[in-house]
């Protein structure tokens, strides 16, 4: 088994913190209570508060942008539906790192800062240049501009239908209402399917 560095300890869970609580709801003193660490722990990892939090914002996106990297060297040579099955299984499967993740990047006006030289040359969602290189492959005949459309409507459907089921007491309310998990797996299969008539 790997061992966590203190480092890694420290993104983790200053990544739910800043989440949260907002980046001036959250103190350094009560990060490093949290990280049963020190405050000097944490300086020398990250110099301070304000460079810790662009850096879990930093790592939350790598992360997912990772993760989903390496679903679609799984999934390239099969279908932009089992693809986008597989994100939406990961996702569901992750559920408390996606709802955090989510939460602390859409709470920040400071994504461009935090990324820095890291900013993904492709503009989307995190991953989402995989779902357009699948999709690229399946319509070679379709514009950029439908295929960046056609991405973002997945990928935002994903995102919904992946945050929604992460919610306990939502998803009881959903289920309790007949619908399945399956079900929302074949709306967003059903979707792309349409959406790909609609590029071609």
């Amino acid at each position: 088994m790997t061992e966590i560095s203190t480092r890694d300890i420290i993104l983790r869970k200053s990544h739910k913190l800043f989440a949260d609580k907002g980046f001036n709801g959250v103190s350094i003193r009560e990060i490093a209570k949290e990280c049963d660490v020190n405050i000097a722990a944490i300086n020398y990892h990250f110099s301070n508060k304000e460079n810790l939090y662009l850096q879990t914002i930093k790592a939350s996106v790598l992360e997912t942008e990772n993760q989903i990297s390496l679903l679609y060297e799984q999934y390239k040579e099969k279908s932009s539906e089992d693809f986008a099955q597989a994100i939406f299984e990961h996702f569901l499967n992750n559920a408390e790192d996606l709802r955090t993740g989510f939460k602390l990047i859409i709470s920040s006006d400071r994504y461009t800062e935090a990324m820095g030289e890291d900013m993904p040359k492709f503009k989307g969602p995190p991953g989402g240049e995989y779902i357009y290189k699948i999709l690229q492959s399946e319509v070679p005949t379709a514009k950029a501009e439908d295929l960046e459309w056609a991405m973002r409507t997945i990928f935002s459907q994903i995102i919904h239908k992946s945050l929604l089921m992460s919610n306990a007491s939502i998803c009881q309310t959903i289920c309790e209402n007949g619908t399945t998990t399956e079900d929302l797996t074949n709306d967003v299969i059903r979707l792309i399917t349409i959406i790909k008539k609609e590029i071609q």
